[in-house]
């Protein structure tokens, strides 16, 4: 994409999560969550950077070396966070601003952000949701135009009922952005700079500004709490099901099959209900596994069989048979009789 850039903002602290550890680290289905728009970015950005702050040390551990960050030491809202990663950014071009805690945004809907920012100075990914309490409001005129984000505990009574939320994803023009940051004031309830009153000010100096509506608002979906959480690992579940079983996997009942992220496994395998499948464990074709099993870190060949039946870090060879009510521990290999 040439000069499209990205900037991931992941120095919140997530105080809903109740948790020491950062919100972004938490995982869902296997990883953290950041590292899901961190693909999606990439899959749109040749260039990534991740804004870190609140457990920063832990954070920059958990990314790896080679992505860079850029630390906000004090956390003053996304404008200035965004503000942080300003000189790691060129001065023209386009740049995404994307949150770390929106997991189920795909590359889809980024490119279908970038297809609308043509001509105009920003675009912002909005979706219209049946309760939008917490959320930023998007304020459109009579023509439909957007003319203004205002943050839930700014807006008044009227523009609470307004059912269109920003989603806190974005497309800039970089030079119109390093020119309208430093402008941005802290005169708002939450004594933050936020990264929303950019539209306003974009139009207010005559530029365009659109939106993006996405057609699912679950996609949307921001995690601030464990209820959250778990409503995004339930859509990532369904993503990961359907995929394998357009791979030729026999997934009984997808709702009550819990694979992760990352997992592989062969044609013609089928998986019973009940069963659960997480780390790095690899399957092969033609095996049956559950109902009630539990894979972690495992290696299964072809043809083998484990119901009601736990597997640790473990090897079963092709065609063996393990369980029911059987405990393979870390480092076992299990042959066929």
């Amino acid at each position: 994409m040439g000069d499209l850039w990205a900037v991931v903002l992941a120095a919140g602290e997530g105080k809903r999560m109740r948790s020491q550890l950062p919100k972004v680290l938490h995982p869902l289905c296997g990883r953290p969550m950041i590292k899901y728009i961190l693909d999606s970015a990439g899959a749109v950005a040749r260039h990534v950077v991740v804004v870190i702050g609140h457990g920063a040390a832990a954070v920059r551990q958990a990314l790896g070396p080679g992505l860079p960050c850029v630390v906000q030491e004090q956390q003053l809202g996304t404008g200035h966070a965004v503000g942080c990663a300003l000189e790691q950014l060129p001065d023209q071009g386009k740049v995404l601003v994307l949150c770390g805690d929106t997991p189920l945004i795909t590359p889809r809907e980024l490119e279908r952000l970038l297809k609308d920012s043509a001509g105009s100075a920003a675009v912002v990914m909005t979706a219209v949701v049946d309760d939008p309490s917490g959320y930023g409001r998007v304020i459109r005129d009579r023509n439909g135009s957007v003319q203004r984000i205002v943050e839930d505990k700014d807006a008044s009574a009227d523009e609470k009922k307004v059912p269109e939320i920003n989603t806190g994803t974005y497309c800039f023009d970089l030079a119109l952005l390093k020119c309208f940051l430093p402008r941005l004031s802290a005169n708002n309830a939450q004594g933050e700079y936020y990264l929303t009153d950019i539209i306003a000010l974009l139009k207010q100096h005559g530029y365009p500004v659109r939106a993006t509506l996405v057609e699912d608002s679950r996609i949307a979906l921001g995690i601030n709490d464990r209820a959250q959480l778990a409503e995004a690992a339930a859509i990532l579940r369904r993503r990961i099901n359907h995929a394998l079983m357009l791979q030729g996997v026999t997934v009984i009942d997808p709702e009550n099959c819990y694979i992760d992220f990352g997992v592989r496994i062969g044609a013609d395998t089928v998986i019973e209900p009940q069963t659960v499948i997480e780390g790095t464990t690899v399957i092969g074709s033609d095996c049956r596994i559950g109902p009630g099993a539990h894979l972690r870190n495992a290696r299964v060949a072809d043809g083998a069989i484990i119901r009601q039946a736990v597997v640790e870090e473990s090897v079963v060879e092709k065609g063996a048979i393990v369980g029911p009510f059987v405990h393979v521990r870390p480092g076992s290999r299990v042959a066929a009789d």
